[in-house]
């Protein structure tokens, strides 16, 4: 044994390739954003590169696909209410898709109603004076647009969304061209609110009534009350955002009933309560499978697919589609074997790829005359919330400063940028893996040395 000596050159060789291997590892987990670092908040790296995997999908997508405007309103002949699952609240281009619905003649003759999660129902007759007045400049229009969003939210002290405050604009403008037989309905949903006399201890038990009941029931009134009144103009889209807009949360055919309540969503409520006249529609968005560790749906598989066609903007029926019958992998926390995509959503609709995806939020007098109101709500939520909104109305004012002046009241914080999606997946799968990876190869020439020291 004391004659068997370990071949150094050998040693030599077969670290050097160890080093080598981690180095390519490093440089391709991170070349994308060296090459271009903004990438690392946008872009899921690598992307999905089987192209056989995706081909089926492509297919699908040419050949049973249409204009996702066109779709929804085929979609409303066939049931009466549609439920969009929204994406991130303050994502704003499902906006510009959500507009062009509204915005379109067939909606004010033939649907009429539109039901959202944001907003107390106590509020309701301040909206709907709203709606049917004609203001008289743009100024006064932001004015009671920004008076309406700062007190109508149901949960937070403050609604900073831009998305939810242009389209209040938008419907307002399109009511004041309208006749009074065709104006749309908007109606808040969220449970009752009354921020004047809230206190923490209120806040709490507030906090802790199931919203998802109370909305679905609310809407379900509304919907008999117009069925009852109105042969026409008795449907209505139904906005609610991610996990409130999905279906049923497990598999009829192998889930037992009373392992899994169906009904723990408002859309699932809603198939409940309304047999067959409710479908629900599913924005292209990111898996919240990992909480806020976004990860693309399917691991990219749907967004290559999209992306292999140039991103055609189009709606189509999950049922029986390559897309439906894959997994469902976005729901947060509990997982049901076997669900799958046509099991929680009726359709899906893809409007822009995430790579175009705005966050956006801020909007014309959000803390006009607002600032105590707004920081004595935040301390019914909590002592800590409430020193943020203090620090960030401090930012606010520091950002917009002319010659000196605060500007109030056009007091806004706008921020219009790409949608951050993969920040913390490449911070963890990318950029935590090369260090990794650096760590190891740090290790690997530490053991060389202290060996070839010892000979």
């Amino acid at each position: 044994i004391k004659n068997s000596v370990t071949d150094k050159s050998w040693r030599i060789k077969s670290t050097l390739a160890l080093i080598c291997v981690f180095v390519i590892t490093i440089l391709f987990k991170t070349y994308p954003f060296i090459n271009n670092p903004r990438d690392i908040k946008t872009d899921f790296h690598p992307e999905h590169s089987n192209s056989f995997k995706v081909k089926k999908y492509q297919d699908y997508i040419v050949s049973n696909s249409q204009d996702p405007v066109d779709y929804i309103f085929d979609l409303f002949e066939k049931y009466d209410m549609v439920v969009l699952c929204e994406r991130l609240h303050s994502e704003y281009t499902q906006y510009e898709l959500i507009s062009k619905i509204i915005t379109d003649k067939r909606f004010s003759e033939k649907i009429g109603n539109i039901y959202t999660e944001c907003g107390t129902r106590n509020f309701q007759d301040t909206l709907s004076q709203y709606l049917n007045t004609d203001y008289q400049n743009e100024n006064s229009l932001n004015k009671a647009t920004a008076f309406i969003q700062r007190n109508s939210n149901s949960i937070y002290p403050l609604w900073t969304n831009t998305n939810l405050f242009d389209l209040l604009k938008t419907v307002n403008r399109r009511n004041n061209r309208l006749s009074d037989s065709l104006k749309i309905n908007w109606y808040f949903t969220d449970v009752v609110t009354n921020w004047s006399m809230m206190t923490p201890i209120n806040y709490q038990k507030h906090r802790r009534q199931v919203r998802d009941e109370a909305m679905s029931n609310y809407i379900v009134a509304k919907y008999h009350e117009k069925q009852a009144t109105n042969t026409v103009r008795n449907k209505g889209l139904v906005i609610m955002n991610f996990r409130h807009g999905f279906g049923y949360l497990y598999n009829k055919e192998i889930t037992p009933i009373d392992l899994y309540p169906k009904s723990i969503n408002s859309a699932a409520i809603l198939m409940d309560s309304l047999p067959g006249k409710v479908c629900n529609v599913l924005i292209n968005t990111v898996s919240l499978k990992y909480g806020f560790l976004f990860t693309p749906i399917q691991k990219g598989k749907w967004d290559k697919a999209f992306d292999k066609l140039n991103n055609p903007n189009v709606g189509f029926d999950f049922t029986n589609s390559p897309f439906g019958l894959d997994e469902f992998d976005m729901n947060i926390g509990k997982q049901v074997t076997g669900l799958r995509y046509q099991d929680v959503f009726n359709s899906f609709v893809f409007y822009k790829p995430l790579g175009e995806h705005l966050y956006k939020t801020g909007f014309p007098y959000m803390l006009y005359n607002f600032e105590d109101t707004l920081v004595r709500r935040a301390e019914c939520v909590s002592e800590e919330y409430a020193e943020k909104w203090k620090n960030q109305i401090v930012n606010y004012k520091e950002n917009n400063i002319t010659n000196g002046l605060i500007q109030l009241p056009e007091l806004v914080n706008l921020c219009n940028g790409k949608a951050e999606y993969a920040t913390l997946y490449n911070l963890v799968v990318n950029i935590g893996f090369s260090i990794i990876v650096l760590l190891a190869s740090i290790l690997v020439l530490i053991n060389f040395k202290m060996n070839t020291d010892r000979e």
